[in-house]
């Protein structure tokens, strides 16, 4: 009888902590940014690499720059009487895209030459790759927020400082999920972009102009 007095005990303890707490859904937020594009022919392809802060070939006849820009912000809750508080994510707003893309066009070449045309075609292509991704995989980002945020728990503080410590934690844990998949992105959009900047498409991009 005593045993069992015990473990009543004990259910009518842990119950009340486990309730306290109960998980909440959350609001996902996903804004893609397309960038505005900006056209640069004002300068020669030696400035290329100092403008774009990249390295770049001496043979480069045009240029994309772009940064995928990737952050997250959110709102948190809490909640509860006394000194004992609730506390955990209420919202998630992911953002991801680019400010703005900048194309440089080697300006030795005029507007209306076939050299030009050519050029800006090749660089537009870029510029639909960084476009489309984050288009593309916006499904696939809302789908692991989903899973990030289901792995999310409450937890009980006691103080704003505890609160806040907690919120730091568990949206560095959405980043972490999120990681794998903001490489795979990353990878894509070079991949798709190498496909069109290997040697034999530059010779064949040459060829669409009688002189370079």
């Amino acid at each position: 009888m005593k045993q069992l007095v015990f473990i009543l005990l004990s259910l009518f303890v842990l119950t009340p902590v486990y309730a306290f707490c109960p998980k909440k859904p959350v609001k996902i937020n996903i804004v893609t940014k397309p960038g505005k594009v900006i056209y640069d022919h004002s300068h020669s392809r030696q400035e290329f690499g100092r403008l774009s802060h990249t390295k770049v070939s001496p043979n480069t006849l045009g240029l994309t720059a772009t940064k995928l820009d990737i952050s997250m912000d959110g709102e948190s809750y809490t909640e509860g009487r006394g000194a004992r508080k609730c506390t955990g994510v209420s919202s998630v707003t992911f953002y991801i895209g680019y400010d703005e893309i900048k194309v440089y066009i080697d300006k030795k070449y005029p507007k209306n030459s076939c050299n030009y045309r050519v050029i800006k075609e090749h660089e537009d292509y870029h510029v639909g790759v960084a476009q489309q991704a984050i288009s593309f995989f916006k499904p696939d980002i809302e789908k692991e927020l989903k899973k990030a945020v289901q792995q999310l728990t409450p937890e009980v503080t006691y103080s704003s400082e505890r609160a806040n410590q907690v919120m730091v934690r568990q949206f560095t844990q959405i980043k972490k999920h999120l990681q794998p998949l903001l490489n795979h992105i990353n990878n894509k959009i070079a991949s798709k972009n190498y496909e069109i900047d290997t040697p034999e498409s530059y010779r064949e991009t040459t060829k669409l102009c009688p002189k370079w």
